[in-house]
């Protein structure tokens, strides 16, 4: 297999990934609140448009790129400063990711060449939302820990992937949290059999 190949199976992969957690979710949240057959209908219908027409609009930039490991490591650190100030200062989800992703914005300008420091208020401030979480499903700083850890190896994979897109950086945010929030519950069912 081509590396091209390999570059668009990688990048259809992660979409495809992203999809199923969302479809999953808004399934889930439908089915809980006993939503009428034809809206579950809908609702899928909708998705499965907007799986089409990411995976056939050029949102993507051609290959498989990824980022550093060592730029994507301050995700962790982003969600942090966003959640102690949401907790722990009691400033609230919107203005502790605000505060964070508004100091992040001055990194730059610590060393205006530097291409490392240019993207660092991007991936901090994707932590931020990882931060944003609600402490009733973030119960503490292990939780946001893991989440933003997660969300840190999809965004070094999703440097080419709807490239330019509002949200993505949300988007991946929330995969992040969903993933976190599985392997919670799988634990505490696993720990509560054995």
């Amino acid at each position: 297999m081509n590396r091209t190949k390999k570059g668009n199976l990688a990048r259809n992969g992660l979409i495809g990934a992203l999809f199923l957690i969302h479809f999953i979710f808004l399934l889930i949240i439908l089915i809980e609140f006993k939503a009428p057959f034809y809206i579950l209908i809908f609702i899928a219908a909708l998705l499965f448009i907007v799986l089409f027409s990411y995976l056939k609009s050029p949102l993507h930039i051609e290959g498989f790129d990824y980022d550093s490991w060592k730029l994507v490591m301050w995700v962790p650190a982003g969600a942090l400063i966003a959640f102690a100030l949401n907790t722990e200062m009691g400033l609230g989800p919107v203005l502790g990711g605000s505060v964070t992703g508004f100091a992040a914005s001055f990194i730059p300008a610590i060393n205006k060449r530097s291409a490392y420091l240019s993207r660092l208020p991007e991936v901090l401030y994707c932590g931020a939302f990882v931060g944003m979480s609600s402490p009733d499903v973030a119960n503490g700083f292990t939780f946001v820990t893991i989440a933003s850890l997660i969300t840190a190896f999809f965004l070094m994979f999703s440097r080419n992937i709807l490239h330019g897109v509002g949200g993505k950086l949300g988007t991946l945010a929330f995969t992040g949290v969903v993933i976190a929030s599985v392997i919670y519950q799988l634990w505490n069912i696993w720990s509560f059999w054995y």
